[in-house]
């Protein structure tokens, strides 16, 4: 679970701390995602994650999670395999609705089943920043 967590944060803070995008990129995956309410409830959260399945079967591979990484300009596109890994805590090769929930959680800090701009930028940072 740590390592997930480590993970999470990650991702957002590469996201943030690129030059020229990676802030940008973080601000358009929460608006997008959030709605109107400016809060992540789960099914919204997994929907940004399963926006990365290309075949649309429920399930982010490897292949499309490395791909879609890249080209939305997320930071650090090199570690985008082990963010992968990371983020697969049934360990199944595959990211899915069993995986979601433990990372929803890892991102709802305050555990009120709702992640904040704040609780996501903070995580995103961790996970995904040097």
């Amino acid at each position: 679970m740590r390592s997930l967590a480590i993970i999470a944060v990650a991702i957002i803070g590469f996201v943030v701390a690129q030059p020229g995008g990676g802030g940008q990129n973080f601000n358009n995956f929460f608006q997008r995602y959030a709605g109107n309410d400016n809060l992540l409830q789960q099914n919204e959260f997994a929907r940004f994650w399963l926006h990365f399945d290309d075949n649309g079967d429920g399930n982010v591979s490897k292949q499309e999670f490395d791909s879609g990484w890249r080209q939305e300009g997320f930071p650090n596109p090199e570690n985008a395999p082990l963010y992968f890994l990371e983020l697969d805590i049934v360990r199944d090769e595959v990211l899915n609705s069993q995986d979601f929930p433990h990372i929803f959680h890892l991102f709802d800090e305050d555990g009120n089943g709702a992640i904040s701009e704040r609780e996501a930028r903070y995580n995103w940072n961790a996970y995904f920043s040097d």
